[in-house]
């Protein structure tokens, strides 16, 4: 008895192993959409050679297993065409093991086949218990008339009564669970689908109330100077004063739009191959001046690898995590830039002794809405930094602590080194400079 059992157990964990996986690989969307379209009728034919293969032991010509659940739920989800093949590959393996029990296959496979291809439109727009509930009642039918066929044949071999009387516990059963678990990882499928288009629709409305509020703000500010300077009299100098504070409000609108558009375009369009020591000393030397108003010592230790990527983007790559650097500083402190070689890899680490974050901070840092500064960020900074670094194929680490400071690695990978057989002596006099 306990044998039977195991064997019943046997076949079902062969049935629920497409249930769970299945839906996990096609939710990723790998592959053709034909090969995702036909895999789970696949998956199923495989269950039922392999229900067929380790049946319930015994030594009788009807041979038990549970291959009409796969045939079920192939049929009832999948419809007519994937019902036929399932009854085909039923029929036909089952052929090769010969006995009485042949018979029995080809007319419930046949029988399930043909009710499952009616009922599949029915079936898929009942709620989700009364769908368990019902493919659980088709099984024990399917059960029931195979019993009595094998019943009708006894005359000739007579099934083991144990064996059908089990069969016919068993099946309804596994059929409740198998369809259980199936409705619950498509609910948790569509709820999590539902989740990411509900999280992308909020990040899309942060990023226009954002980009709304920020670019309003100075040019609402550059249009009022402009208005002065065409209404009122002004002396001359007044007239530059406020026409440079207009300039200087559209450079600031310009520099978020500048922004956004690299947070939707990331992807270098003109790439070239970049000294990273080279990078690295022009975007110090424009930071410079920040770091000197607030009193921020910058001290680099650098060393001349060379990425892929586009210049501008790059270098403003620096420069958002330097800017950010400095202004955790409000009374000053140490902006230690370095770079080396890690595990083949190009490391470009930024570290200031600032006012650090918390963890939770560092959990929603490059968010497109989030920003540590108050109402002097945009939240743009960080977000446009992760872009840019992904697009290089890069990776960032951060790491911070309150009142100690916060460390930005920024891993990207090492540009391939051209073959000295194929460079000029001019180049390889500049590789040596370098």
């Amino acid at each position: 008895m306990l044998n039977i059992f195991k064997d019943f157990l046997l076949n079902l964990f062969f049935i629920l192993l497409p249930v769970f996986l299945v839906p996990l690989w096609t939710e990723q969307e790998k592959g053709p959409k034909r090969l995702r379209l036909y895999l789970p009728t696949a998956c199923y034919a495989i269950v039922i050679v392999l229900c067929i293969t380790l049946p319930v032991g015994t030594e009788s010509n009807f041979i038990f297993d549970l291959q009409q659940i796969p045939l079920w739920l192939g049929g009832l989800y999948g419809g007519a065409g994937a019902a036929t093949v399932l009854a085909f590959t039923a029929i036909a393996y089952r052929s090769l093991f010969g006995g009485a029990g042949v018979f029995v296959t080809v007319v419930v496979s046949i029988a399930i086949a043909a009710t499952s291809s009616l009922l599949t439109k029915r079936f898929v727009e009942l709620p989700t218990k009364q769908r368990t509930l019902f493919a659980a009642s088709l099984s024990f039918g399917s059960g029931l008339l195979t019993v009595a066929i094998a019943e009708w044949m006894a005359a000739a071999v007579s099934p083991p009564p144990s064996v059908a009387l089990i069969f016919l516990f068993v099946q309804p059963i596994s059929m409740l669970i198998v369809c259980s678990f199936q409705e619950m990882v498509h609910h948790n499928i569509a709820l999590r689908k539902r989740v990411i288009r509900a999280e992308k629709m909020e990040a899309v409305t942060h990023l226009a109330a954002s980009i709304s509020h920020e670019i309003r703000n100075p040019l609402t500010a550059a249009r009022g100077f402009i208005q002065l300077i065409e209404e009122q009299p002004l002396a001359a100098d007044k007239r530059r004063q406020y026409a440079r504070i207009a300039i200087e409000e559209l450079d600031r609108a310009e520099a978020i739009i500048t922004d956004y558009l690299t947070f939707a375009k990331p992807a270098p369009e003109m790439p070239e191959k970049l000294n990273v020591k080279l990078e690295v000393k022009r975007a110090i030397d424009i930071i410079r001046p920040l770091a000197n108003m607030s009193c921020v010592d910058i001290q680099a230790t650098l060393a001349p690898f060379s990425v892929i990527g586009e210049r501008k983007k790059f270098r403003q790559c620096l420069l958002n995590v330097m800017k950010n650097a400095i202004e955790a500083m409000p009374n000053g402190g140490t902006l230690q830039v370095y770079v080396s070689i890690d595990n083949g890899r190009v490391l470009i680490r930024i570290a200031d002794t600032g006012v650090g974050m918390t963890k939770e901070q560092l959990e929603r840092l490059g968010e497109p809405y989030f920003t540590t500064k108050g109402v002097k960020g945009t939240g743009l900074g960080m977000m446009v930094v992760y872009r840019i670094v992904e697009s290089m194929n890069g990776t960032i680490r951060i790491e911070s602590e309150i009142h100690k400071g916060t460390t930005v690695s920024i891993y990207l990978p090492l540009a391939p080194s051209p073959s000295l057989s194929t460079i000029s002596d001019k180049e390889k006099q500049l590789f040596a400079v370098l």
